[in-house]
């Protein structure tokens, strides 16, 4: 399985997760008599916030970083689904940046 295709797999599984618990919530709410529009509100809120911190997981899951080798430094660099030359291009960028915030 190439990585393309299991970034799709991946894609599509947090996809319908999230789905499924928005429909969760509004099957639950909708026997409350709740009406439509807080509904459609409750539902499509809940699937994307769902969404975006299964997409946040999935990101910290995956990305690699690479950090500035200063004492006191926070610079940081988080990349996902990059080469290996662009990946060793970046860890010498974090190395010698040029802004040092001293803690």
């Amino acid at each position: 399985m190439t990585k393309e295709r299991r970034r799709r797999i991946v894609s599509l599984l947090l996809i319908a997760v999230a789905l499924t618990v928005g429909v969760a919530i509004t099957v639950r709410l909708a026997s409350y008599d709740v009406p439509f529009s807080l509904l459609t509100a409750c539902g499509l809120g809940t699937t994307g916030s769902v969404y975006s911190a299964l997409l946040h997981i999935e990101e910290l899951l995956t990305a690699t970083t690479h950090r500035c080798t200063a004492p006191g430094c926070d610079f940081r660099v988080r990349m996902q689904r990059v080469d290996a030359g662009e990946n060793r291009r970046w860890q010498e960028i974090a190395a010698a940046h040029p802004r040092h915030d001293a803690v």
